[in-house]
């Protein structure tokens, strides 16, 4: 068994079972709180949720040609360390470390789920010292192996769908004068600890890009879905595939929810008698349509809703055109590699020898189908160039996933300024490197 080092490349880890048949295995777990816990996502916020207006899980699907698995876990939180999670999914289910999906949807109405550094500043919020954190982290381990537990024949097919309930979020302002903050999900002047009954006056800037929406802005509009169906035509699961942010309830909502995510999750479960997990995509300067604190707009549950409902329906649109049968070539094929990147000028002054940032790659084959992880938040453009990439005609990237190196801009974009280019720890000649070293690793399962 190979451990998915810089540069490796296999399909075989020596396994028993029977070969020349895909199997897959589906599970999820509950993970809501039953206790106060703090949000993870937003400054604003600085008590526990006040209660939980939909249930949070954990979910999984695992794949496994006879001689190899593939796992994927996902999580309806954000910020996940994805990396020790994966290690420990490795570690306990004895599956190949470059063969493990460990990411997060992104959702901003969900707990902090990582441990609190040891030389944290008081008052820096945590969960460490709740139940729900320990069950967290039982149920990342314990979904994979409900999934490996239930693996079974299967056929495949995939297709792909549209949608716009996503929005680029890169607003370029005009001159003018107003109370509003730079970000209201940050620091205002009507919520948190800088409210005031006196606001004072703003100067904005023309041209400046703050975070909003930005509808002339590009976004992926692709919806990619897998579709897997046992042997008998019986329903199994489906993997849905997008780019937008978790985060139509902004920073003013209190409640535990799936947001616009974990709607569309439960409509889908719901009318199609399905398992369905989901991949974030390329969503590092996309939002959803609307979001709570932003351009006016208040938290609401209502509208979270329909954005849920209304992707909901282009999947099982896309669902219901698909034609399944068995891959011709069921063989899991997987490439790995640290990418390297360029670290940031500023980051430089507190390290000089540190110049690259470590980007852990891994991309995965299943006859027509591609997957590949980025561990961050990787602008959409980006995204659609990995895609062109790809050696087959579907490919599902997977953000947020095995780790974090804080969001990837294009170039053109840190030119422009704005939230993620200042938040991001890569230099601006990042996506060229990037490119060129993803191309040369999917170019390994053609």
């Amino acid at each position: 068994m190979r451990s998915g080092k810089k540069g490796s490349e296999s399909s075989s880890t020596g396994r028993k079972t029977e070969r020349g048949v895909l199997q897959a295995g589906v599970a999820k777990v509950d993970i809501t709180p039953h206790e106060p816990t703090y949000l993870c996502g937003y400054s604003l916020r600085k008590e526990p949720a006040a209660d939980v207006h939909d249930p949070i899980f954990v979910r999984a699907l695992a794949f496994d040609d006879g001689r190899r698995r593939f796992v994927m876990m996902m999580a309806d939180l954000v910020g996940m360390d994805g990396e020790s999670v994966r290690s420990r999914i490795a570690e306990a289910t004895g599956i190949d470390p470059e063969c493990v999906y460990a990411g997060d949807v992104h959702n901003h109405a969900s707990p902090i789920s990582s441990a609190r550094p040891k030389n944290a500043p008081p008052g820096h919020l945590g969960n460490d010292h709740t139940r729900w954190f320990k069950h967290f982290h039982e149920a990342v381990v314990q979904v994979v192996r409900d999934a490996l537990a239930t693996l079974q024949p299967v056929k495949i097919g995939a297709g792909k769908g549209s949608s716009r309930i996503a929005m680029n979020r890169r607003k370029r302002m005009h001159d003018r004068e107003s109370v509003i903050t730079f970000d209201e999900n940050a620091a205002s002047q009507s919520f948190g600890e800088h409210k005031t009954d006196r606001p004072v006056p703003i100067r904005e800037f023309e041209g400046v890009v703050r975070l909003g929406a930005n509808p002339a802005g590009p976004i992926d509009e692709e919806v990619g879905v897998l579709r897997i169906d046992t042997l008998d035509d019986r329903s199994l699961a489906v993997l849905i595939n997008y780019a937008c942010h978790g985060t139509s309830l902004g920073g003013r909502n209190a409640s535990i929810s799936g947001d616009w995510m974990g709607r569309m999750m439960t409509v889908v479960e719901d009318r199609l008698g399905v398992s369905p997990i989901f991949l974030q995509g390329a969503a590092g300067d996309v939002n959803p349509r609307f979001v709570g604190g932003l351009d006016g707009y208040v938290d609401s549950f209502e509208k979270t809703a329909e954005l849920g409902e209304e992707f909901a329906s282009e999947v099982i649109r896309v669902w219901n055109g698909i034609r399944t049968e068995s891959p011709a070539a069921p063989t899991i094929r997987a490439a790995s590699a640290d990418i390297l990147l360029p670290r940031c000028y500023r980051d430089l002054y507190k390290d000089f020898r540190n110049t690259a940032v470590v980007a852990p790659t891994t991309a995965v084959r299943i006859d027509d189908l591609t997957w590949v992880n980025f561990p961050g938040e990787m602008f959409n453009e980006i995204g659609r160039e990995v895609k062109r990439a790809s050696p087959t005609p579907v490919t599902f990237l997977a953000c947020c996933t095995n780790g974090s190196v804080g969001y990837f801009p294009t170039r053109s974009a840190f030119g422009e300024g704005g939230y993620e280019p200042v938040m991001s720890h890569l230099d601006p000649a990042a996506e060229q490197h990037y490119v060129r070293q993803i191309t040369e690793l999917l170019g390994r399962l053609r």
